[in-house]
């Protein structure tokens, strides 16, 4: 009850100021990006397990209006591939509109991952927890308050490219902040080897990149380097 008193008190803030000041939407005005691999240590030839952790923050001049994200593409390093392999196939009707408690209980075996989400710079928290949907699809579960609402992201992955479009517009309350961890998890094995969800090898260092386009008709884009050793 705590929580969406919180909830309704942002939202009321947000509706007044809007009324008050009957302005032009917000901009966004920068994004930064994390990837890191662990271990950072890989074979130079043979895709090897890793662990993903992710950043992606976004600041604005005015949260009070501004406007949400409404596509992030990220290009994947091709030294870092996922491979979905034997992790159960969670639908999307299994978990969407349920909180995290009931969407694990859902889905438990085809998590992937999980983390935090935050909305407008921190002012509302989350939860976030990631399921497998096939061999080319993830889901992105987020539970804001949390207990007050939730969002299913859909992730799509073609070839480098891992693309979250289904983002609704919510002007003046925005996911700003993703931390999100995708976890070393064995996926089944081929010719005898060890398949993971995230895996990695290393040639030198892994370089990611991501674009955002926002409702508001801009367009940020970060990137991330990360140094890797080489397994002797």
């Amino acid at each position: 009850m705590r929580t969406h008193k919180f909830l309704i008190g942002i939202v009321a803030a947000v509706v007044g100021a809007l009324s008050l000041t009957g302005v032009a939407s917000a901009t966004p005005t920068s994004q930064t990006l994390q990837a890191t691999l662990s271990p950072a240590k890989q074979s130079k030839k043979t895709f090897g397990g890793a662990r993903l952790h992710t950043v992606i923050a976004t600041t604005f001049d005015d949260f009070t209006t501004s406007q949400s994200p409404k596509q992030t593409v990220f290009t994947i390093d091709p030294n870092i591939k996922f491979t979905n392999g034997n992790v159960p196939t969670c639908q999307l009707s299994q978990i969407q509109g349920k909180f995290t408690a009931q969407a694990q209980a859902a889905c438990p075996q085809s998590i992937v991952g999980g983390g935090s989400v935050q909305v407008n710079g921190g002012a509302i928290g989350g939860n976030v927890t990631v399921f497998a949907g096939g061999p080319h699809t993830m889901y992105i579960q987020t539970d804001i308050g949390p207990g007050a609402t939730t969002l299913t992201i859909i992730g799509a992955l073609a070839g480098r490219n891992l693309a979250f479009s289904n983002i609704p517009n919510t002007p003046g309350l925005v996911l700003s902040n993703f931390d999100v961890t995708f976890n070393k998890r064995k996926v089944g094995k081929k010719k005898g080897v060890n398949q993971y969800y995230v895996s990695a090898r290393c040639k030198k260092s892994w370089k990611n990149s991501e674009f955002t386009t926002f409702y508001s008709g801009e367009i940020l884009a970060a990137s991330a380097s990360q140094k890797c050793k080489q397994k002797k």
